[in-house]
């Protein structure tokens, strides 16, 4: 066990060396706040790549993220030590095999900010020692690590560079995963990397680009299969008006799953973006999605769509997305779609976060003839998360987290892993900032 943590450290560390030395040039697409097609480019706000990973999964211990302290300038090192609680009632996220237990967790973490006229970085680092009360042989000293980061070079007023990067290091396969499922108890990590610009190429022409790799391992014993997803996006927009803009993109995914054939996708697409409100914003587009696997090609919708209010005291969105992909642990080529919301309040009373986020996917092997390790998937997964965040006092806050997960396969699924499974948790951190000027 210890030489598989070894394997996961070292994406971790490069992960970050990454982000620092080229916060001044690179960052993934974090969060874009919306203005009027017609206005100045839409500037990446900077928030934490965690919409990379479901919001269930999204460390209590680093929940302040979403609310970077209001002093601008200088740099910000914050470490801290968290002691939580939780009641886990499926710890082995397998309903034929449904145990339960109260866990002790003692999470060291440190989150890092800087801001600058040119450039921001965010990013924050958290590990959980897991203490069982029933099921002592769980107990482990890393259980659990995550890394949130992203940053933005301001090149000049119409270019800005972003990068992201998330990783995730679990026993439980769902937390890891973009889509939430679940393949069962097993130590798993994933990783997610997104380099992106965005210019203002006239007045009127905004071009978007960005990359990224994904990276999925299930170490140990397992049925999870090991993926790694190669993405390219690109988009120009058009404003047609101040309001109302027409989108052109293209994109190509380069999947290639453990034990079965690698699959490419071309994915065009057509779009509008509209600003109903100076605070509500929409977007859609669609088109193929054209997959070759082997000597088979597979055409199948696409499509996005995502409405974003945002308010005085925080944010709400929607987002429906369907497109080819993994399906997490259960691997191979799948038509998945993804149906989710989420809630953001960050001002409603000063030091309080709180985030709420449902989210439904469904992925189905997209080529019947394939084989391999995964063989078939079909699998539906709902999710809920809650979660508090409270600075009671300069150097304390309180946390505090519910998350749901129902997950079913069909019955043409080579792998059944139904599960459902409660998560409540909470307890209290303390921190200290470090302020550089």
């Amino acid at each position: 066990m210890a030489n598989q943590r070894r394997r996961a450290a070292p994406v971790l560390v490069l992960s970050f060396c990454l982000l620092v030395s080229h916060a001044s040039g690179q960052e993934t697409q974090p969060q874009t706040q919306q203005r009027g097609p017609g206005t100045q480019p839409t500037e990446p706000v900077l928030q934490p790549p965690g919409t990379t990973q479901p919001v269930a999964s999204y460390p209590l211990e680093l929940l302040g993220l979403l609310a970077p302290p209001a002093r601008r300038g200088g740099v910000t090192l914050t470490p801290s030590i968290a002691i939580g609680e939780e009641y886990n009632d499926n710890i082995f996220l397998n309903n034929a095999n449904r145990q339960s237990d109260f866990i002790t967790t003692f999470a060291p973490a440190l989150t890092l900010y800087a801001y600058r006229p040119q450039y921001e970085l965010s990013a924050g680092y958290s590990f959980g020692a897991d203490i069982y009360a029933k099921n002592s042989a769980l107990t482990d000293a890393f259980n659990r690590q995550n890394f949130l980061g992203s940053a933005l070079y301001r090149v000049s007023s119409a270019l800005t560079l972003t990068a992201s990067d998330s990783f995730a290091f679990n026993r439980s396969t769902n937390l890891v995963t973009a889509q939430g499922f679940s393949t069962g108890r097993q130590e798993s990590w994933g990783n997610t990397v997104t380099p992106g610009l965005n210019w203002l190429v006239t007045p009127k022409n905004t071009l978007n680009l960005s990359a990224s790799y994904t990276a999925l391992r299930f170490l140990g014993g397992g049925v999870g299969v090991d993926s790694n997803t190669y993405g390219f996006q690109s988009s120009i927009t058009h404003s047609f008006t101040p309001r109302f803009g027409g989108i052109l993109g293209y994109g190509f995914t380069y999947l290639d799953a453990g034990g079965q054939e690698a699959s490419k996708t071309h994915t065009p697409s057509v779009g509008l973006s509209y600003q109903l409100t100076p605070t509500l914003s929409a977007t859609v587009s669609g088109g193929p999605a054209i997959t070759q696997i082997g000597g088979d090609t597979t055409i199948s919708p696409a499509a996005m769509a995502s409405i974003v209010q945002t308010f005085s005291f925080g944010s709400a969105s929607l987002q429906y997305v369907r497109a080819v992909g993994a399906a997490g642990g259960f691997g191979g080529t799948t038509d998945t779609q993804t149906a989710s919301g989420t809630l953001t309040l960050s001002s409603l009373q000063r030091g309080l976060i709180v985030v709420f986020s449902p989210s439904y996917s469904t992925a189905e092997t997209l080529n019947t003839g394939q084989t391999g390790q995964g063989g078939r998937v079909d699998v539906k997964a709902f999710s809920i998360g809650l979660s508090a965040f409270y600075q009671i006092a300069q150097y304390t806050s309180l946390f505090g987290g519910y998350t749901f997960l129902h997950q079913r396969t069909g019955g043409s699924s080579t792998f059944q892993a139904d599960a459902d499974q409660n998560r409540v948790r909470f307890g209290v951190q303390f921190g200290y900032p470090i302020n550089f000027d």
